[in-house]
């Protein structure tokens, strides 16, 4: 196993993501902006522009692209956010379809809106 930092390092005690084989484990990337730790300002577009930033920053550290992420899951605090979610993830990924689960959740860390966790194979 190899761990994976990035810029955006968390405090917390884990890694942004962990490589085990051929397969890198993304760590929960909420929409906190790394600047001021706090949730992106904006609104949930913003938020959640912020948390695929942020996932793309540790794909990027471990060598990956958009285009290898195999499955995400999106954690958002209301089910209202789906749509709007759904569209810019659309944008993000293109025409790369990653399995995905989006989950209504609680209150997320620091009132961020929303989290993304992925699964990505290393080429």
């Amino acid at each position: 196993m190899r761990p994976i930092f990035n810029e955006n390092a968390p405090s917390g005690h884990y890694s942004p993501g962990m490589i085990s084989g051929n397969t890198l484990y993304v760590s929960g990337q909420t929409s906190a902006d790394p600047a001021t730790g706090q949730p992106a300002a904006g609104g949930f577009e913003a938020e959640m522009r912020m948390a695929l930033q942020k996932l793309e920053s540790v794909l990027l550290a471990a060598g990956c692209a958009r285009s290898d992420v195999i499955m995400c899951r999106v954690y958002v605090t209301s089910i209202e956010y789906w749509p709007r979610a759904n569209e810019l993830y659309r944008q993000f990924f293109g025409e790369h379809r990653p399995a995905r689960a989006i989950v209504p959740v609680g209150t997320l860390n620091k009132g961020c809106l929303v989290e993304i966790e992925a699964v990505a194979e290393l080429r």
